[in-house]
Parts: C-alpha cells; sequence; structure tokens
C-alpha cells in the first residue's frame, strides 16, 4: 500500500488542494427558540470551529509555510461524572414523583417531561468515560491535522502524543482515550504497530511537580473560586426564567434554580451521547441561553482563566517557557525514548488535557491581555473571553511555527513567526501581533514568556510545595523530550 506522503508526492498539488475534512465534526440543529442551541452550552459544548471573531483568515499567509505545529486539545465530548449524574438522577426523580401525583400537567417546551429518563444505560461502563461524540471528535481531528499538514508524517515511523493521565487505572481517563482515538485518525490502521500515547502522571513522581500537562495537582496553595460572580450574574436573570418555566407545569412541580441550571447542560449532554438534539435544548429562550453561556464565561474567567487569583494563572507559565524553547530550536529535534536510545520529536507535537488546564494555559499565555474583567450585572458588548469558542470539549489551542519571507526595498529576508488558533480561529497575541496574519515573531514571544515566568518567580514558592524530594526548579516540560522520567507511560491506541 502506498503512504500517504508517497500519493501526496504522486498527485503533486495535494498540500494545496482543498482539504476534505469537515468544518465541524457534527451538525448544529436548531429549535423553535434557537438556531443553535447547543454552543451556549460553554465548557459543555460538543466541539465545533470558532468564529472568526478577529477578522483574521485562518489560511496560511501566501508568503508563509508553516514548518512546525503544537495542538494543545480538552478530551473529546464524554459521559458525565459522578457527581453530576448524581444530579440527573435526582430531577428525573422530582419530576416523575410530580407526575406520579395529583394535577400534574407539562406544557409547550416541557411536554416531554412526563417521560423523560436520564440517557446512560450502563453507569458502571460509561461513567465519566469518552462518548460517541468525542470518540468521533478526535479520530476526526487525527484526519483532519494529517491533511492539513502531509508533510509531517510519513507512514511506517514511530508516532508519540502526549495525554494528561488525570485518572486511575489508565485505562479509564477520558483524556488517554482522547488521544488514543486521535491516533486511529491520524494513523490509521498503523496506529497500533507505530502510534503511542505518552501518559503524563502529574501526581506520579516529584518530578512531576511543575512538569506535566496538570501543574495544578501538584500546588498546595491551587484553587478555583468563581462563585460569587456567577452568583450575582445568576440574581439578574433567573428569577424570571424560573417564573417563566414553572408557569409551564401545575401539580406539585417547582423548578429552581439549580434544577435549570441543569437544562442547557442536559442538552448539549443527552445530544452529544446520543447523537439526536436533546429535548432539553428548545427549554430556555435564545436570551435565557445566551445568559447562561456568560455564565460560563463568568465561571473560566474568575476561577482558572486570566482573571483567576494567582498561582492559578501562574501555573503554565513553566510549562510555556520550556514548550516554546522547543518550538524555538526548530523541527527535528532528539529526544531520549524510553529505552535509553533517540527518538525524533514530532513536527505536529500533541498535547491532551483538561478543560481547566486549557483556561489556565491562555491565561499564561496572556491570549487574552485586552479583554477587560468580566463584569457580573450585565453582558459586555463583544467581548473576546467566549468560553464556548475555544474550551468546548475537544477545544483547540493550536501553536502554529510560520517560516515566513518579507521582502523590503534592500532585501528579502526569512523569519519564524507564531500564530495561535483557537478552534481553528486566529487569535492575536495582543502584545505581538505585526508579523504576516497578525502573528509574532517567536523569538520575541520567547523572550516575552521568558520574562514573565522569571517575574512571576519559582513554582515550589507560589504553590507552597513542601513534598519531600521536590526539584528546586521545575522543569516545565521536558516529558517531550525525556521519555525515562518515571511519572510517564506508554500506552497503545
Amino acid at each position: 500500500m502506498a503512504t500517504f506522503a508517497a500519493v501526496a508526492a504522486l498527485l503533486g498539488v495535494a498540500s494545496a488542494g482543498p482539504v476534505l475534512a469537515p468544518v465541524n465534526d457534527i451538525v448544529f440543529p436548531a429549535t423553535a427558540h434557537s438556531s443553535n442551541p447547543l454552543i451556549y452550552s460553554g465548557g459543555n459544548t460538543p466541539y465545533y470551529t470558532g468564529p472568526n471573531v478577529n477578522g483574521i483568515s485562518n489560511e496560511v499567509p501566501s508568503q508563509c509555510t508553516v514548518q512546525q505545529a503544537a495542538y494543545v486539545v480538552r478530551h473529546g465530548s464524554r459521559f458525565p461524572d459522578s457527581g453530576s449524574y448524581g444530579s440527573w438522577v435526582a430531577l428525573e426523580e422530582k419530576i416523575q414523583a410530580a407526575v406520579n401525583g395529583k394535577g400534574f400537567k407539562a406544557r409547550d417546551e416541557l411536554s416531554f417531561i412526563a417521560d423523560w429518563k436520564t440517557v446512560l444505560t450502563n453507569t458502571t461502563l460509561q461513567m465519566s468515560q469518552e462518548s460517541m461524540t468525542g470518540r468521533k471528535e478526535a479520530v476526526d481531528l487525527g484526519y483532519t491535522l494529517r491533511a492539513r499538514y502531509p508533510d509531517f508524517y510519513e507512514d511506517g515511523h514511530p508516532f508519540y502524543v502526549w495525554a494528561n493521565q488525570y485518572a486511575n487505572p489508565i485505562s479509564t481517563s477520558r483524556v488517554v482515550q482522547t488521544a488514543q482515538a486521535f491516533l486511529q485518525g491520524y494513523m490509521y490502521e498503523f496506529a497500533d504497530t507505530y502510534g503511542k500515547v505518552v501518559s503524563v502522571n502529574s501526581t506520579g513522581s516529584v518530578n512531576a511537580i511543575g512538569n506535566s500537562l496538570g501543574p495544578s495537582d501538584a500546588c498546595p496553595l491551587y484553587v478555583n473560586n468563581a462563585y460569587n460572580n456567577v452568583t450575582n450574574w445568576d440574581a439578574t436573570w433567573m428569577p424570571a426564567a424560573i417564573k417563566r418555566i414553572n408557569a409551564l407545569v401545575s401539580g406539585n412541580l417547582t423548578f429552581t434554580e439549580t434544577d435549570l441550571t441543569f437544562f442547557p447542560y442536559l442538552c448539549a449532554y443527552e445530544s452529544q451521547i446520543t447523537g439526536r438534539l436533546s429535548d432539553w435544548c428548545n427549554v430556555f429562550t435564545q436570551d435565557e441561553l445566551t445568559k447562561y453561556a456568560y455564565s460560563q464565561d463568568l465561571s473560566y474567567w474568575y476561577g482558572v482563566g486570566p482573571g483567576s487569583s494567582d498561582p492559578t494563572k501562574l501555573l503554565f507559565l513553566p510549562f510555556l517557557e520550556s514548550f516554546l524553547d522547543l518550538l524555538a530550536q526548530g523541527p527535528g529535534q532528539n529526544g531520549t525514548d524510553v529505552d535509553g536510545s533517540p527518538f525524533t520529536v514530532p513536527k505536529l507535537i500533541m498535547a491532551f488535557l483538561n478543560d481547566n488546564q486549557i483556561a489556565e494555559l491562555t491565561a499564561g499565555m496572556d491570549l487574552f491581555q485586552e479583554q477587560t474583567p468580566l463584569p457580573d450585572d450585565r453582558i459586555p458588548s463583544n467581548h473576546l473571553y467566549n468560553v464556548a469558542h475555544f474550551i468546548t470539549m475537544r477545544g483547540t489551542v493550536g501553536f502554529e511555527v510560520l517560516n515566513c519571507e518579507t521582502t523590503t526595498k534592500k532585501k528579502t529576508t526569512e523569519d519564524t513567526y507564531l500564530r495561535i488558533l483557537l478552534n481553528d480561529a486566529v487569535y492575536p497575541l495582543p502584545m505581538c501581533k505585526s508579523g504576516p496574519g497578525s502573528s509574532c515573531l517567536l523569538s520575541d514571544y520567547v523572550t516575552y514568556i521568558k520574562k514573565k515566568n522569571a517575574e512571576a518567580g519559582n513554582f515550589i514558592d507560589y504553590c507552597n510545595v513542601t513534598q519531600a524530594g521536590h526539584p528546586e526548579t521545575v522543569a516545565g516540560a521536558s516529558f517531550f523530550t525525556d521519555l525515562t522520567q518515571d511519572f510517564l507511560t506508554l500506552v497503545s491506541p
């Protein structure tokens, strides 16, 4: 069988021709209330390509080529965790108690609830795991990136991706499951032979402190607290929504604010679990969906994003410095394999993790530096920090390293630039965007992050790490180049 690269070479135009991958992995149906209710579920939203909010084409600038890329990716769509599922069951039991009581009636958007049951069929097997939509999202990402960067990999060579272990045993980690599915899409029938997931256990060793894909796990002073901001905002709109929705039912059933917060949640989860749009997606009006989505923005902004307290928004700085240093060295760098032999770091570096880590990473990057703090009494017009644009299920932070030719009257030069894509939409770095396509000179951003990391201080100090044997200085992201470390495990697709 001819390899992908060989076919591309024979066709000649494969690299330049239109990519066959669809823009989105699934369709996003409308309801009577909303043209697209699924995109208002914040971090629970299934993956979709982000809108071009900055007005910058995501096509590679004409004078540039992509010489290397890295994608930091949230796990794909999934089944709920046990805590959330318990709330689903409680809601079902509450509704059924009313259905079996006197005078129950549900009208209009809620007419379905008399027969509603939670959609999980085998909780022992399904709980917290990647769903069928999540698997499709990951496989499709593999297909998309293989087609997008056809020269980055050739069949028959080893290929590593990295994943935050997150759960024990490793086989139950939805993050690792997403990485495995990505390999199936990227390498198809050759994945089992040549593909490997490097599972990074953030608490597996003192060597993983400040040197993992989940640095908060080793930071005793880490906090996530956005409750006041979310509570303040919900107080401005929830009472009216509760009144409207309770008017649709009679009998011994009164929905509370807690109940209502699960309606858009159920919309997203039931839809991606079953592959069919949930009836819950038609309960909230468009105005209510918009306000619920802003609650999600506030939760991430103040909990784990740019508005969070220290040290939360500092946690990924060691990672960023180490990772950007690796990109600055250029493609083809050598690393140390598990057995001590050399391996070549892929031209496409893939790292899979969780939603909070995406928020912490982008906060450390200063990507939303120009966003004023989000108010909790109104929705600001055109606010850039919209979590449904980048912290969706299988949300992506893409780093494209561009080799660009620039010409002046005196000379033509080639320089290396970096551009950032969130769910495939270009987001310029506010402090550095004068390059082609609003990119940043890579060396300038490396310098910026080094300075920011130095000013933040030592991870060990600002996290108050006291664990015996901890390193004096954390390594950040050494796991990309040294697979011999004791907190890493290789997993087959």
